[in-house]
């Protein structure tokens, strides 16, 4: 890290004599060197740039697959309405056929009026009514009025509600954590980038101070008289073309992925080969509190929540698919055509694997018979018997394999909270020892800086003094955004409660 240093503690005890020899000789050597640090008496120019926080609310604002998964959010809300709506209380209207039918002596107008209205929820609770209307020239008739009422007694309506909404609530849920993940996904993206930034600034800093150090090899081989045939001056000459080679394609580099990075921020930046580097160099980026990711509720970590809801809400539509129902329902009959009087009507219909029975009854009222008239029906299908046991083996091999993910996610669960325990025991090592580093840097640069104005040390020394500064100062603000980073990877492996 101190490449000069030792030097100068040699000329430090030199006599005084010998030292202006040094400042003389090295007086020289800066004549014709260029491309390390700037001579302290010419600063280079400065960039203005924005502070950091508004960069990363511009960059987040910006983010297309941010704004894209807010409108899907929107539309998984509309979806959930729409599915209360299908799965609540209903009811329909409807005239039925309207005929109308002309003829010499007049007109005939006939109708079905019908009205029906179903409660889900309530065991599949359901009412429907109808009639027929005749109406001509000299008389209205109204016959056949029915009213029913139907209710499942055994059957998965009532659950397949329920889940179909559970269902719509789960999609709206996860559209609005997707929003959340993709916000931190951004925040994280935009530390990234500006890391890598930081990462080609403490880059060009060492280029340049290679560069600077091999170019005045080379003029002490130019002073010493070398030949520039000869393998020295040729290998010396070419060790500096290829620094000032290096420096210059990672300036480049660093121009094209500022101008860039800072235009996905919204803002316009201009920089060119000569600006100061510290001056891309962000000093408001705040120390954060670093997350105990063993705090955080297992249960809402993303593998093992996934895990578990899919396989709670593929258990419920196991459970619905019953092989077996029943269901009742009851009516009145006002002039039935049939029997030429009132009838009250009730029937029971049920099922159990492949095999269907129905049977039903109408008693009349207010007429001289009471004899009532019953109803049977029955339907056999003998390969539902056979799929229904196809199809329970599929479902526990189903069930086996979804509680299989839930114990693969609790494994996922104790290795990321190892390798994110891990990695902060790391950082705060790391952090620990740039603020200690930074602390010695400081002060080192200061007492080389008073050597240097008093004459005890060349301004090499001075200048790698000061570079060793400025790269330290970019470890200590690499640190804050690697912790920052971490605690985006702590919250993305977590989903928020509902």
């Amino acid at each position: 890290m101190f490449p000069f240093f030792g030097v100068s503690v040699y000329f430090i005890n030199e006599a005084k004599m010998k030292k202006k020899h040094l400042i003389l000789f090295t007086s020289v050597l800066l004549f014709s060197a260029t491309g390390f640090a700037a001579a302290p008496e010419k600063a280079a120019p400065q960039v203005s740039i924005q502070d950091t926080t508004s960069l990363l609310l511009s960059y987040v604002e910006n983010d297309s697959e941010l704004k894209n998964l807010t409108i899907a959010a929107k539309k998984a809300a509309l979806s959930y309405d729409s599915t209360l709506i299908d799965t609540g209380f209903d009811i329909s209207l409807s005239t039925g056929t309207i005929t109308l039918q002309t003829t010499d002596v007049g007109s005939k107008l006939t109708a079905k009026p019908t009205v029906k209205a179903s409660l889900p929820q309530a065991s599949n609770l359901s009412f429907s009514g109808q009639t027929n209307i005749a109406s001509d020239s000299s008389d209205t008739k109204v016959s056949d009025t029915s009213l029913s009422l139907g209710i499942d007694i055994i059957s998965s309506s009532t659950l397949t509600n329920k889940i179909t909404k559970l269902k719509a609530e789960r999609s709206l849920t996860e559209a609005q954590r997707k929003i959340e993940k993709r916000a931190i996904a951004a925040e994280k993206e935009f530390y990234t980038e500006l890391k890598k930034l930081l990462t080609t600034v403490s880059s060009i800093i060492s280029k340049r101070e290679t560069l600077y150090s091999d170019e005045i090899d080379f003029e002490a081989i130019k002073i010493q008289g070398y030949s520039k045939s000869s393998s020295t001056y040729r290998q010396a000459e070419l060790k500096v073309i290829s620094d000032q080679h290096d420096v210059e394609s990672a300036m480049h580099s660093l121009i094209y992925n500022s101008v860039v990075f800072y235009k996905k921020c919204g803002f316009d930046i201009q920089i060119d080969e000569t600006v100061d580097l510290m001056s891309l160099v962000p000093s408001d980026i705040e120390a954060v509190e670093p997350f105990d990711v063993s705090a955080y509720n297992k249960e809402l970590y993303t593998e093992i929540e996934s895990a578990v809801w899919t396989y709670k809400i593929n258990s419920m539509e196991r459970s619905s698919k019953k092989t077996y129902s029943l269901s009742a329902n009851a009516g009145y009959t006002f002039e039935n055509s049939n029997t030429k009087t009132d009838t009250v009507d009730a029937g029971l219909s049920g099922s159990i694997g492949g095999l269907t029975l129905g049977a039903g009854v109408s008693m009349p009222v207010g007429a001289d018979s009471t004899n009532p008239a019953f109803t049977f029906s029955a339907t056999l299908t003998p390969n539902t018997f056979r799929k229904n046991k196809i199809t329970k083996q599929q479902n526990e091999l189903t069930e086996e394999q979804e509680l299989l993910a839930i114990e693969s996610a609790e494994a996922d669960y104790e290795t990321t909270v190892v390798e994110l325990q891990q990695k902060l025991d790391t950082l705060l090592w790391e952090k620990e020892s740039a603020e200690k580093n930074l602390t010695m840097y400081v002060d080192l640069e200061r007492d080389m800086g008073q050597l240097y104005k008093q004459g005890y040390i060349s301004e090499t020394e001075y200048l790698s003094s000061k570079n060793d500064l400025n790269s330290n100062i970019i470890k200590k603000v690499s640190n804050l955004i690697d912790l920052i980073i971490y605690n985006d990877d702590v919250i993305s492996n977590f989903v928020s409660e509902k």
